[in-house]
């Protein structure tokens, strides 16, 4: 399967595209953004959704359909839940120390500013200034 040079050039597409799509899950949830790591890296939370997509994106554009079962149909399906719950922040991706992100600036990410209110001074009758 692999043997073909066109074959080996399609993965190699349907790995970077994936690569992308998992990233862009991950940064879509603001406090996962500080733990990207390196370009053309996902996090390893992430590695086993991304090769079942991977799998399925490869498969579906060969030749006959006998090799997409159910069972990998199903798995594809939940593949792109869990992204779709990283995306939400419904699945959260800790720092390489394992502690669970609170705001990008734990990392050096953006800085934290506080809501609105917190940094003006109290108002006065006749306003702020």
């Amino acid at each position: 399967m692999m043997t073909d040079p066109s074959s080996a050039s399609d993965m190699a597409t349907i790995g970077y595209n994936v690569t992308n799509l998992v990233r862009g899950k991950v940064m879509g949830w603001h406090p996962n953004q500080a733990y990207m790591g390196p370009v053309g890296t996902i996090p390893d939370e992430l590695m086993a959704p991304a090769i079942v997509i991977c799998r399925y994106k490869f498969l579906t554009h060969l030749p006959g359909t006998q090799l997409i079962t159910k069972w990998r149909e199903a798995e594809n399906t939940e593949a792109y839940t869990l992204l779709a719950d990283v995306a939400r922040g419904k699945f959260v991706i800790l720092a390489p120390d394992g502690s669970v992100p609170n705001n990008p600036a734990d990392t050096g990410g953006e800085p934290y500013f506080p809501p609105y209110p917190v940094w003006l001074p109290p108002q006065r009758p006749w306003g702020y200034w």
